[in-house]
């Protein structure tokens, strides 16, 4: 008759786990990785506009292939974080992949900006102080990241 009623001897339900939901969160581009990740992209554009006015071409050619793939990597990321993409397919493994993906263009970044600063005259130096800052963000990056999955901290 009053099987809707608690009974005193039941255990409490457990509350249902939360809903991942893809959301704009504008606070990750206030953050370090975020901050990090905005950086590279400014850097990179700032970089290609230099080694588009330069006469070198093999140096052009390089650094637009890492250019664009370092862009388009990047800016995939950071749309990732910010809408929370990240949380909701959890089960992939974000940290290592963005680990070794800011290793390898932290490498390929530190080739591309000494070939370009080489061969010499303004914009060779121009570019090698935005591929310099590139590396740089890049590195931190990787350490944040290598520092994070070490300690098995979810990516976001």
């Amino acid at each position: 008759m009053f099987d809707h009623m608690a009974h005193p001897n039941s255990a409490p339900s457990q509350p249902p786990p939360p809903q991942k939901v893809l959301r704009f969160d504008k606070a990750y581009l206030k953050s370090l990785p975020g901050i990090l990740k905005i950086v590279v992209l400014i850097c990179n554009i700032a970089g290609f506009i230099c080694i588009k006015i330069s006469w070198a071409f093999i140096s052009a050619i390089f650094y637009n292939i890492l250019y664009w793939g370092g862009n388009i990597v990047t800016g995939f990321l950071l749309l990732m974080y910010t809408f929370h993409f990240v949380e909701k397919y959890d089960r992939l493994p974000w940290l290592k992949c963005e680990f070794v993906y800011c290793g390898v263009m932290c490498l390929a970044f530190v080739g591309t900006s000494i070939f370009a600063t080489t061969l010499g005259e303004s914009t060779g130096y121009a570019v090698g102080f935005f591929g310099l800052c590139s590396i740089i963000a890049f590195g931190l990056d990787c350490f944040l990241k290598y520092k994070a999955w070490k300690r098995g901290l979810p990516p976001q």
